[in-house]
């Protein structure tokens, strides 16, 4: 925490109760817009415009409107931060998240088996059947409607059990993680965590005492927001009334050798805003290795170099597969080169740890160091453990867990360092392994354990690990008081989030049939990993050394790119932008915009005028999030459905 700082009301039971109570809301709602209204999506992206909405309706308006009637029943600044922290991380876990991943890929494998793929043979022998519903009725009925609507619990509590030891493992894993680089990214690195600047100014008060935040009596504020929420509104208006026209915010791509890769030119409104709080080098280098790795891309495609890599699955496959190990490298060399960065405040850790060094200072954390080393170990422990019973071998199941980890670890140092608003990994944990080593090393049970592993390690955007980072800077600014109660808040957000969520999905599935209500859930998701599963059975391949061969090339780039920044002051391109700039198209020009504005403002006008334009870029995040869901609460009672305000709202 900030020494000398002032500690304000933070963990109350009030907070407590408020923050869980908006999780279930959240859990509950987001994922009905999902299988139902099919609107904007609220929990896709790592931006969290769910948690944005519903901290803006808490923050604005109900909270508001409790300092109106008396101010004691009003939540104080810390307490909205404690609330907001909770909210944060519930966004996570519902949508793209875990909650909507597990249950298609739970059924998919017996729902979607036919003659034709011969996935009775392939597939099903050699699943593991522990953690799978059984029963061909109540699968049949899932995806297709029951005649009565109810859910047969009694074939889902024991695999639900089982995947909710896993989910409570991997989720407090990543939780302890950023525990324990918590000071190193706040107060040594002093990362500018742009997705923290909002909630921060929602819930900042000043000398006047006013019932209304300073941020929402700015006019700056409210202009900005009416940018994108007009602009979305009139698309949301064109689904109703088609007379009326659309407008956009994409414009027409810039193709290179001859059409081979083309220069996206997307304008999004709160990729703009975010990148007003980017460091100008971080945002420099997100531009210039996109554009780079475009040129390659382009340059290879000229020449007819290149091709796929079939072993690998889907979500693999954006371009061309040298391009991804290489990012891959990328990540790699970044995620353990902010660990020896941070080598000094690690090994102050393991000392608190380890032997209690009183020297050691762990009292602004929001559970010990002991504590939270000993649940990373015992984290990862039960991961391996129940991974290794799915059919992986334990040494793969250590490569898994590392490809995993260094994923999650690198995409949260983007969102918290580079303000990356919405981004996916040029590859995953599944497919760096069985690329690495080959479905042959892997065999048939191996194959299987990995396809499970789609449900929780492959659709990333939207992460935990990465809200916990921005969760604890929040409460570090914010400095509240009894913030060791978070971490138990934490583990009941997760029970009841995941709870709310997957318990709507199963009353849905049964009430509608699974296969009426998300067709990219029910149908894509559900498939996808037993299509990898019988491609690497049926066509075994060994190693792909070549792949290993870019990953290194991709690791000795970054590192001399880290080398080259840390050693020349002039370097003006920060190597965070290059494992992600193979997937950073749909964001790097509103990302140009931020950096060009930020650098017109600060040369003219200096710190000053930066600091008077801040709620000017809010607003735009704002006015983003607020009108997918403004529209999403108006096709709820309209009965509209797929209403997304496409080429306006991101995601």
């Amino acid at each position: 925490m900030k020494i000398g700082a002032r500690v304000g009301a933070g963990c109350t039971w009030k907070a407590l109760s408020v923050g869980l109570g908006c999780a279930v809301f959240l859990g509950v709602f987001s994922t009905y817009n999902d299988m139902i209204i099919k609107g904007s999506g609220l929990a896709t992206w790592n931006w969290t415009p769910g948690a944005i909405c519903v901290f803006f309706v808490l923050v604005a308006f109900v909270n508001t409107l409790l300092r109106l009637i008396h101010p004691s029943l009003a939540l104080q600044r810390g307490e909205l931060a404690v609330a907001y922290f909770i909210i944060l991380v519930a966004n996570t876990l519902t949508g793209r998240g875990f909650s909507s991943q597990i249950l298609p890929v739970l059924t998919g494998s017996t729902y979607y088996a036919t003659p034709e793929n011969n996935w009775d043979e392939v597939v099903e022998p050699y699943l593991s059947r522990w953690p799978l519903p059984e029963g061909r009725r109540a699968l049949w009925h899932f995806y297709e409607g029951s005649p009565l609507g109810e859910v047969p619990w009694e074939t889902w509590v024991m695999p639900l059990f089982w995947w909710g030891i896993f989910a409570l493992a991997l989720f407090l894993t990543m939780a302890c993680t950023m525990v324990i680089l918590r000071k190193q990214w706040v107060e040594h690195e002093r990362l500018s965590y742009p997705m923290v600047q909002l909630p921060l100014a929602m819930i900042e008060d000043d000398r006047q005492g006013s019932i209304v935040k300073p941020l929402f009596r700015s006019p700056l504020m409210w202009a900005s927001f009416a940018i994108p929420f007009i602009m979305g509104s009139i698309n949301a208006l064109h689904n109703y009334y088609e007379v009326l026209p659309t407008v956009t915010a994409t414009l027409p791509g810039i193709p290179i050798f001859r059409g081979m890769a083309t220069i996206s030119l997307r304008i999004n409104a709160s990729m703009v805003g975010f990148s007003y709080f980017v460091p100008r080098n971080i945002a420099a280098g997100l531009c210039f290795f996109y554009l780079l790795t475009t040129v390659q891309r382009g340059l290879w495609g000229f020449v007819g170099w290149g091709g796929k890599e079939d072993a690998m699955g889907p979500y693999s496959q954006y371009t061309d597969p040298a391009i991804i190990h290489q990012a891959m490298g990328g990540m790699i060399l970044l995620g353990l080169g902010m660990l020896w960065i941070g080598r000094q405040h690690l090994k102050a850790v393991f000392r608190k740890a380890i032997f209690g060094d009183p020297t050691v200072d762990d009292s602004a954390e929001i559970i010990s160091y002991r504590s939270a080393v000993a649940g990373t170990a015992a984290g990862l422990l039960v991961m391996g453990v129940w991974l290794w019973q799915t059919g992986i071998s334990p040494p793969l199941v250590a490569m898994l867990l590392f490809a995993a980890f260094i994923i999650f670890l690198t995409i949260s140092r983007m969102v918290a360092q580079g303000g990356v608003a919405s981004m996916f990994p040029p590859t995953n944990a599944p497919d760096f392994v069985i690329s690495g080593v080959g479905s042959t090393v892997l065999g048939a049970r191996g194959m299987a354990g990995l396809a499970l592993c789609y449900a929780w390690s492959v659709d990333t955007l939207i992460l935990m690990m990465s809200a916990c980072a921005n969760g604890l800077k929040l409460i570090t600014e914010v400095n509240v008081a009894r913030h060791r109660r978070l971490f138990s808040a934490i583990v009941a957000c997760i029970v009841l989030t995941l709870g709310a969520s997957m318990g709507m999905v199963l009353y849905l599935s049964y009430q509608y049939g699974a296969i009426n209500l998300s067709s990219f859930y029910f149908n894509n998701v559900s498939q996808y990993p037993f299509r990898f599963m019988a491609e690497g059975i049926n066509s075994p391949v060994g190693p792909n050394w070549e792949g290993w061969l870019h990953t290194g090339i991709g690791a000795v780039v970054m590192a001399v790119l880290m080398a080259v920044q840390h050693r020349f002051l002039w370097w003006p391109f920060h190597p965070l932008g290059y494992p992600i700039s193979c997937v950073f198209a749909g964001m790097w020009f509103s990302m140009f915009l931020g950096w060009v504005l930020k650098s017109v403002i600060l040369k003219y006008g200096g710190p000053t005028l930066f600091q008077r334009l801040r709620p000017f870029f809010l607003g735009l995040i704002l006015g983003e999030a607020s009108v997918g869901g403004f529209w999403i609460a108006v096709d709820y009672f309209t009965g509209m459905e797929a209403n997304t305000l496409r080429g306006i709202f991101f995601g």
